[in-house]
Parts: structure tokens; sequence; C-alpha cells
């Protein structure tokens, strides 16, 4: 057996469908689809069902993914352990955030400190999505969450406060001082299913209130703001930082908690190690910014 074809056969069982396996891969769909087979004739097991929706394992394939996952654990521990023993800061280290925070707040930072090593490349993946460090999709992930698998290790890196944001031009037009003003305005907003603590905040103190205009990307809540659409709800980073945008005082602002995670393999390589001393050397400094 190609023991490569493992990849194809987990990245399939994982995503649902060959194109997504693909994406996830960056290969063609095409070239999914023939490692499977491949993996179907050696082992003499058809593994998937093919449906208009994608691919489904089959009992037996059911019972082989798991054995599958130890090979491909065991496979990235060996490669982790042998990235670890690299002595030099040279190299690439990558880099995982939330959309906002990634652009708004890493790029410039991480890109000034790969400036000061030349042999250092960082790259930065600011996105919604959730990579995976066991797997080696990026070396360093800056979350909103903590996780909690057993091979990683999490450290506390940031508070982010959120508060309300609009243009001095809308607030002349439309004052706001309290919360229940803000029945009368309109609201920029996450959308309301994400549940998340902004919304929940927003729930609390103005009861009943929807948003008139919804992104998941804070950046472009703050473009609407300045345009002077609205009242946008921010993170103080990003909103405190804007000289068109005037914070709105509200009582008991949130805030969520910003984790570093890396696994506990990588740690004291000395390109990644760099990295995260780094995060923990600027976020410290940056407190006050992201606490408004």
């Amino acid at each position: 057996m190609n023991w490569d074809d493992i990849r194809f056969v987990l990245a399939a069982a994982h995503t649902g469908s060959l194109l997504a396996a693909a994406k996830r891969l960056g290969v063609d769909h095409s070239t999914v689809g023939r490692r499977i087979d491949s993996a179907e004739e050696a082992l003499g097991v058809q593994l998937f069902t093919r449906t208009r929706r994608g691919v489904v394992p089959t009992p037996q394939g059911a019972r082989l993914l798991a054995s599958m996952r130890q090979v491909e654990a065991t496979v990235h521990g060996v490669q982790r352990d042998a990235r670890a023993q690299q002595a030099s800061l040279a190299g690439t280290v990558r880099v995982t955030s939330p959309e906002t925070l990634g652009a708004h707040y890493l790029a410039s930072r991480l890109a000034h400190f790969q400036t000061q090593h030349t042999g250092l490349v960082i790259e930065l993946i600011p996105s919604g999505e959730v990579f995976d460090l066991v797997r080696q999709e990026a070396e360093v992930g800056v979350r909103t969450f903590r996780s909690d698998h057993e091979g990683l290790v999490v450290r506390k890196l940031a508070t982010i406060r959120y508060g309300l944001y609009a243009a001095p031009a809308y607030l002349a037009r439309h004052p706001a001082s309290s919360p229940p003003d803000l029945t009368q305005h309109h609201l920029l907003s996450i959308p309301p299913s994400t549940n998340e603590v902004e919304q929940r905040w927003l729930a609390r103190i103005a009861p009943g209130v929807s948003p008139a205009f919804v992104s998941p990307v804070s950046s472009a809540l703050r473009e609407a703001a300045r345009s002077g659409a609205g009242i946008a709800i921010l993170p103080c980073y990003l909103g405190d930082a804007d000289p068109s945008l005037r914070r709105i005082p509200m009582p008991h602002p949130p805030s969520e908690t910003v984790w570093m995670t890396v696994h506990r393999d990588l740690r004291q390589m000395p390109r990644v190690r760099a990295v995260l001393d780094f995060l923990i050397e600027t976020t410290r400094a940056d407190a006050p910014l992201f606490g408004g």
C-alpha cells in the first residue's frame, strides 16, 4: 500500500466530499479520487460510497479510519520531532488568526518582526477557518477559544474589549448616550445567529433591538460606520484607532480572551519559539489598546 494514500482517504472522510478534500490538500479533485481508488485496491475494501452530495464511509471503511488516523498521527509526530531539532531560526512559521485581528493588528507587527530576522518567513493566515495544528496545517494559532487537545499548549495573550462606535456626523443627527436610545438607531453588527459576546451584550442592554446591517467581518462594520450608516459594535483596538469614529459609552462593555496555541512538540523549535515570544511581548505591551 502507498501510505501517502491515507492522507487522501482521511481528508475525504473529514470533509465529506472529493472537492472539499482536494481544496484542503491543495490538489485537483480527480487526484483525490485516484488516490482513494488506489487505497481501496491495495486494501481490497471499498472505503466510501459515492453519492450526489459527496462520499460516505462504508461500514468496512469506517472501521479502518481509526487505524488510519493512528498512522497519520504517528507520521505527524515523526515530522514534528524532526522539525523541533532544527536549530536554525530560518524557515517558515505559519500563524493563523481571526480575520480582523490578523489583518488589522498582527499583519503589520509580524511583518516588522520578520524584517529583523531575514531568514525567517512569516505566513499569516487571517481567516474564520480553524486550522488543525496537530496535523501541521499551521504552527501557531491565535484564537478566541481555548483548545483542549492534549497535544496543544495554550497561553492567554490578551483580553479584547468591545464598544459602540459611530461617525461624529451621524451622532450629531442622532445622539445616543444610553441603552434605551439604541432602539432609535441603525445598528451595525455581526449576524445575530452567531451568539458571540457582542450579540449577547446587545441582547442584555437593549432587548429586542435588531441590527440594520450585518457582516461577520468587523472591518466591514467599521467601514459602514465611517460612512455614517449607523452605530457599529467593534473591538476597541479597531474602533479606537480610527480617528473618524467616536466611541459611545455604554454600561458593562463585553470582552473576550485571545489565546495563543502551539503543539507541544514545536514550541521550543527556535523559529517557532521566536514568534511565540514576540507575540507574548507585543500583546502585553498593547494591553491598553485591546482594553480600550
